[in-house]
Order: structure tokens, then C-alpha cells, then sequence
């Protein structure tokens, strides 16, 4: 979610704002679950409904469902915390809603959506599957084991992995398997990328309205049977501290046959059922003992690198220093170092960054350049984590690279910073009187013609001189022109609301004129208030409105991107607006 607040006084702006604050941040989500998507008639079913980060909201009606009784909607259950998300904390608050369902006959069953108001806003939630069956016979026949931790941290990422699979001497008969995880719409478990399945996967339903692959192991021995072996594994980041409820699981395997010629007859069906119980995943908050104030919520357990382009440059020349860190921890999210606000590095100025992360590695490029001929070498870039091993906050810093770097030709250190001011010349500077020694003589056309052609001589060896003297407004004023082409061409490529919102972000830090980072988590309006209308009302607000529902998918939803089209006419008319 978005904070609107520097992460360095996030603690204490939380305190004092209570639930209002992750309101404004972002709109509120729904998601509902079952406590099991397979259940012998008889037995019962629990649907979950959650609501988060909304001071009020109801439930609809409930949904009439042949075959299905809902039991009545009581009062809801309040939860309120912290949360944390790209190295930003926000008070969350959700409300639960528990409704009994009892079975009445066998069959496949769907729950359309239910409908939710939320804080005016008109929700729903999405259809979930219910297979009712008379018996689950088949439990010797399947296999299914499930690893997942006891214990997380807010913030770190952790691998749930499945295997399962059935009995190779009925390995000929099977056709058909489906994975009943009613726990994959959990409130406060993020999905994230996992590793690929290695090999050739075998595609299996995932309940009952999904597809998903899975990887062949090698059969597995248990007691006196052999077990055909598949495994699923998926990734998972904890994002508010609590406990996780995770339901019984279940493999649905067996074989079915098209009932006769063209369909004539019912649809047999012989399967067979195996069950994960039940099981709870504590996360822990952050511990705010001991937590420095250039944290950026990296957790877990990282390692770091760094490669520079060119090691032997003249003062003023960029470097591409590479930053890469790797390990087990929430390599995506995290807020990488800022050099520019780093101590160590005064002695370079700082251009920019790139940034390409995936689930298991990320790298930053900055672009830096010494500032004189005494810098010897390229500090550690620092990083502080919290270490889940050590249980403790740490810095994680890369090595030192040694670099020499030239004087310029009259000996000249880099330009001043952007903003500094030459010596203004004063009025008693200006002479007045004639010089002495007579008229001056007329240049003849020969002196004419080499002044002409000096001129361009001149220019070439001027433009020289300011490039290498480090001009800092040459590239902010290319990344200004740039922004729009790279706006659409970004957008034209994002998948998901969060890269619609780092576009978004670089976006308008270009025209600003300011670090890639500057308006991760800004309130456009407060921003433009604050700098007497830089940017109208009515499109500061549209822009706070964008990013709302930018953070409401990203956060609440299935970070699924908005119409391309209209991030870009909201970003258009805030440039036109007067944001440059």
C-alpha cells in the first residue's frame, strides 16, 4: 500500500494516524474462502468472507445454491496490525465474516460472487468451487505430503511444496486429478513468482477451474506400495503479521469415461481422494528494537556484489557501478540504497539507476562519476536487512573497487550541483572608460575568413569541455524529453498493476527533474500544495486517484493491470498541467 510518508518516520506517522491512514492509502479488497473444497455429505463447510483496510462494510445477500444452506450472516470479526510492503508500513484492519454451509446432496457446486459494500465503494467476491461426495475411499491409494515453515516474518517470502501423486499399480486407469487448495485466496498471503517445474510438466486441475503444471519426481516408496510422484511448488510472501490459517487440502484423482457414442449416456466417474489436513503459519512483526533508519524492508538472508564498467576514468566520467544481491529473502521488494544520500559516496555524483529484479536476483546499475582526481576508489554499497537467521537487523555491504581517476586539463573538479549559482558580476565591474593607444585597426578578410571558420572550432572544444566537466542539466533535460516515449512504451509492456506504477513513478521523477525514487509513495496533492500549485488541484487529485487504484490492485487484488490507456491520459495531463 501506499503511505505518502518516508520510510524513515513511517513508525511514528502510524501511530498517531490509526486505521484511517491505510484507508487513504489505497481502496479496500475482498476474498472469500472455504475451509475445504471437498466435503462428505453430512459433514459441514465454512465460507470466509474478508474485507481489508475499510472502516465499514457489509455483506450482501447470500447467494441461493440448489443442493447448498447457507447458514445465517452474523456480525463480523475486527483484526487490526501493521503490514508491511516494498519497505513501507501501513496500519491494516480487516473484517471477517464466518457463514456455516451445509451440503445436501452429491455433486459439483459453484458460489456465484457476493457482493460487499466497502466504504462506498461495491465490491465482490470471486466464485468458488464445492465438490460434495458420498465417500472419500482411496486414502492408501494417494500420496500426498505438503512442506511449508511454522514461522515467517513479515515481509520474507517462503516456499509451500507439494508432492503427491497415487498408486503406480492403478497408474494405467487414471486420467484425471484435480488439487483442492481453498487456502490460495488467503487473506495476507501475497502470491509471488516460484521456481519453474524442471523437466516436462503434467497439467492437473486446480480447483476445479484451473489449470497448473507439475513437475514428475521419481516414484516413491511408502510402506509396502509404490507412488507415481508429482510435486508443486509455490511461493508465497507474508505481508501482515498474524496467524495464517491454511485448510485441508486435497487430491482428487481417479479415472473418467465420456458417457457412450456422441455423449448418449451419463459421464462414469471412478475417483478416489487423498487429504493434507489442516495446518496454522505464525507471522512475526519486525522487530522495531534496533531497526535503522536507512531500513528499506529487505528480509531474509541476502548476499551482495558489485562489478564496475571501467576502473580508470577522468574526473567527471561515469561509471556504471553493478549491484547484484542474491539468497533467500524478498529480493523484489525491498528499497534498494539511494547513493546519493549515502555518506561514503559524497565524493561521487549520482546520475541515476536502473533496476531488474526477479525471484532470485537483483540488480541495480547506478550511474555515478567522481568528482575529483582524489577519489581512489568506489566504496561498499551498504544495504540493511533483517536477518530471519540471526533473528537481528545487519548491513549487507558489497567490497571496494580500487579506481584511479585523472584531473581534467586546467586541473578543475566536477561542476557544481544543480542549483549553484555562478558569482553574479557586480555594476562596478563594468568599464567605462576609452582605452588608451587610438582607434584599433579593421580586421583584413583573411583574419575574417579564420574567425569564421574558428567558430564551430570553438563551439565543438566549449561542448567538450562542459561534458567533461560533468554538465548536470544535459541529462535531465534528455530524460524530460524522453519520459513520454518511455511512458508508452512501458505501459505498452506491463503486465501488472505494480509495473503500471513504477512507469508512473520514473514517469513523473523525470519531468520533476528528481531520482527515479522521488515519488515512490508521494502524495500528489500534499506535493503540489506544498510547492504553491505546481500542479492544479483537479489533476493532483487525479493523479492521488491513479496511484489509489494502482496500490488497490497491487496490494488487495491479483495485481492486475488498469487500461493502459487511461494510466497514460491521467500521466499526459498532469504533465500538461504544469508538473514540469
Amino acid at each position: 500500500m501506499r503511505s505518502f510518508l518516508p520510510w524513515a518516520f513511517a513508525c511514528l506517522a502510524l501511530a498517531l494516524a490509526g486505521p484511517a491512514a491505510a484507508q487513504r492509502a489505497a481502496g479496500p479488497g475482498v476474498a472469500a474462502r472455504l475451509s475445504t473444497g471437498v466435503v462428505k455429505l453430512g459433514g459441514d463447510v465454512r465460507l470466509v468472507i474478508d474485507v481489508q483496510d475499510a472502516a465499514r462494510a457489509d455483506v450482501g445477500p447470500l447467494p441461493a445454491v440448489e443442493g447448498l444452506r447457507f447458514g445465517p450472516l452474523g456480525g463480523p470479526s475486527i483484526e487490526e496490525g501493521l503490514s508491511i510492503g516494498g519497505g513501507r508500513r501501513t496500519v491494516t484492519r480487516k473484517l471477517s465474516w464466518a457463514v456455516v454451509i451445509q451440503p445436501l446432496a452429491k455433486g459439483e457446486y459453484v458460489i456465484p460472487p457476493i457482493p460487499v459494500r466497502a466504504d462506498g465503494r461495491d465490491l465482490a467476491t470471486r466464485e468458488l468451487s464445492l465438490k460434495v461426495v458420498e465417500d472419500m475411499q482411496g486414502e492408501e491409494l494417494g500420496l500426498f505430503e505438503l512442506d511449508a515453515p511454522d514461522q515467517v516474518y513479515e515481509g520474507q517470502p517462503f516456499l509451500v511444496e507439494l508432492r503427491f501423486g497415487w498408486d503406480m499399480g492403478i497408474d494405467q486407469a487414471i486420467n484425471y486429478a484435480n488439487l483442492s487448495l481453498p487456502w490460495l485466496e488467503l487473506a495476507g498471503l501475497v502470491p509471488l513468482d516460484a521456481p519453474l517445474p524442471q523437466g516436462t510438466p503434467i497439467q492437473l486441475n486446480l480447483n476445479s477451474r484451473e489449470r497448473i503444471n507439475a513437475e514428475q519426481l521419481a516414484p516413491q516408496a511408502s510402506g509396502e506400495r509404490t507412488f507415481r510422484s508429482l510435486r508443486v511448488r509455490r511461493r508465497f510472501l507474508a505481508g501482515r503479521p498474524g496467524r495464517l490459517e491454511f485448510a485441508t487440502s486435497h487430491l482428487e484423482f481417479g479415472q473418467v469415461q465420456e458417457g457412450g457414442f456422441f455423449g448418449t449416456r451419463p459421464t462414469e466417474r471412478k475417483t478416489y481422494f487423498k487429504r493434507f489436513p489442516g495446518f496454522t503459519l505464525d507471522v512475526l512483526a519486525l522487530p522495531e528494537a534496533d531497526r535503522p533508519l536507512d531500513f528499506g524492508g529487505a528480509v531474509g538472508t541476502l548476499r551482495a556484489t558489485a562489478t564496475a564498467d571501467r576502473r580508470d576514468v577522468d574526473v567527471g566520467e561515469s561509471i556504471k557501478l553493478q549491484v547484484e544481491w542474491t539468497g533467500n529473502g524478498n529480493i523484489e521488494f525491498f528499497e534498494p540504497p539511494d547513493l546519493a544520500r549515502v555518506e561514503a559516496f559524497r565524493g561521487f555524483r549520482v546520475y541515476g539507476t536502473t533496476d531488474r529484479k526477479s525471484w532470485d536476483r537483483r540488480v541495480v546499475v547506478y550511474d555515478i562519476a567522481p568528482k575529483s582526481a582524489e577519489v581512489d576508489a568506489i566504496p561498499g554499497v551498504p544495504l540493511s536487512v533483517f536477518d530471519t537467521e540471526t533473528r537481528s537487523y545487519a548491513t549487507v555491504a558489497t567490497d571496494g573497487i580500487a579506481i584511479r581517476v585523472r584531473p581534467l586539463a586546467d586541473g578543475a573538479g566536477l561542476a557544481e550541483e544543480p542549483g549553484a549559482r555562478a558569482p553574479a558580476y557586480d555594476v562596478r565591474d563594468v568599464q567605462t572608460e576609452r582605452v588608451a593607444g587610438g582607434e584599433p585597426p579593421r580586421p583584413g578578410s583573411w583574419t575574417v575568413l579564420a574567425a569564421l571558420l574558428a567558430v564551430p572550432a570553438v563551439w565543438l572544444t566549449a561542448r567538450t569541455l562542459v561534458r567533461r566537466g560533468g554538465d548536470p542539466d544535459a541529462p535531465i533535460a534528455r530524460a524530460r524529453r524522453a519520459a513520454p516515449k518511455r511512458l508508452r512504451r512501458e505501459l505498452a509492456g506491463a503486465r501488472t498493476a505494480s509495473a503500471q506504477s513504477r512507469a508512473l513513478e520514473r514517469f513523473l521523477a523525470a519531468l520533476t527533474a528528481e531520482r527515479e525514487q522521488a515519488w515512490l509513495g508521494r502524495d500528489p496533492v500534499a506535493w503540489a500544495a506544498s510547492r504553491g500549485g505546481a500542479l492544479d488541484e483537479a489533476r493532483a487529485k487525479e493523479l492521488a486517484e491513479l496511484f489509489a487504484r494502482l496500490d488497490e490492485r497491487t496490494w488487495a487484488g491479483r495485481d492486475e493491470p488498469l487500461d493502459a490507456a487511461a494510466v497514460l491520459a491521467v500521466a499526459e495531463r498532469a504533465a500538461k498541467g504544469g508538473i514540469a
